[in-house]
């Protein structure tokens, strides 16, 4: 379109460039011109090729509206086409929407319900099976008489068996207090080095009858901490059964405590059989036992590192852990230091 106009504006300009001979009457009567040429026809090229333009012109002019407006108005339908099919998209989000919020809701009152039939099922369960223990105990004690070979082994096996039971019930109770916001801390300045000490020796009973080294390196200088005592206890034991149950016999378990700049270290090696370099990113999850573990190991929940983890990170401490398979596992712990107030 523009170069229309612009042909027709070249076109116009050399119609009023062209040279034009002006003649008089006396003049245009002594020329001999054909018959059919009068001096009419010299007088009005000018205004006949302007107007001629001007038409043009206005053609284009028109002939472009004319296009721009049929364009718009397929844009416009296009536009329309497009909301309406936004609508029905939109629509059918909300109502999937809808149907999520509805879905989540259920599974969180599930998932609520679950947790309640796992706490009272676990409180049932521990209180027979901490009666059963103390019976398998007592016999061992020869409380109730001697027993012969076969006997003690079989009552050995079954203290064995309800302790890992009562371990079970232990760990599914403490998740069940996690996950309702029930696990909260009663925190008391103490010695940590102290705790440390006891739990260890609870466990060195375990590691000397599977001929496991357990070390303890425990500096002197560890400052005074503000925890919750049991919960710590909760997570160091845990933290040692698993380096214990996954520590081939002759092996060797060194426990390291040692003071850092705002807080305390614990350091937890064994010389067990490590875990798969593709399956680490899974270690705190619930549940979960790596493939090594449950060839070695038959028996086990996978709750005890997801219970260390939110015990010492409720204390505003961190964990982490680093292994290489067939060579064994460290895990770190960091526990601040709170000021005294």
């Amino acid at each position: 379109m523009l170069a229309m106009l612009l042909a027709v504006q070249k076109m116009a300009r050399a119609a009023e460039s062209s040279s034009f001979v002006a003649y008089t009457d006396n003049q245009m009567a002594s020329l001999e011109l054909p018959a059919n040429v009068t001096s009419d026809t010299f007088s009005r090229p000018q205004v006949d090729i302007g107007f001629l333009a001007i038409v043009i012109l206005l053609g284009v002019f028109i002939g472009g509206i004319i296009v721009f407006t049929t364009r718009l108005r397929k844009l416009n339908q296009r536009l329309n086409e497009l909301l309406k099919e936004n609508y029905e998209v939109g629509k059918i989000l909300v109502r999937r929407d809808m149907e999520l919020t509805g879905a989540n809701a259920r599974l969180m009152t599930l998932d609520q319900s679950k947790s309640e039939f796992v706490s009272i099922a676990a409180h049932q369960l521990r209180t027979p099976l901490t009666g059963i223990r103390w019976t398998f105990s007592a016999l061992l004690d020869r409380e109730l008489g001697d027993l012969t070979i076969e006997q003690q082994k079989v009552v050995e096996d079954g203290l064995k068996s309800s302790i890992r039971m009562i371990y079970l019930i232990n760990d599914l109770l403490n998740v069940a207090r996690i996950e309702e916001g029930r696990f909260g801390l009663v925190l008391k300045r103490q010695s940590l080095a102290q705790l440390i000490d006891r739990v260890a020796s609870g466990i060195k009973l375990i590691a000397d009858e599977k001929g496991i080294s357990l070390l303890l390196d425990i500096s002197s200088h560890l400052p005074l901490i503000k925890i919750d005592a049991d919960k710590i206890e909760i997570g160091f034991e845990n933290v040692l059964n698993n380096a214990i149950k996954y520590t081939p016999p002759g092996g060797k378990i060194t426990v390291n405590a040692s003071p850092i700049q705002g807080g305390i270290k614990i350091v937890v090696t064994d010389t067990g059989i490590g875990v798969p370099k593709n399956q680490m990113q899974f270690m705190f999850s619930k549940f979960f036992r790596a493939d090594n573990a449950m060839r070695f190991q038959t028996s086990g929940s996978g709750l005890g590192l997801y219970v260390v983890k939110n015990v010492i990170e409720s204390h505003g401490g961190a964990i982490s852990i680093s292994s290489v398979e067939g060579q064994g596992t460290t895990v770190t712990m960091t526990l601040p230091v709170r000021e005294q107030k």
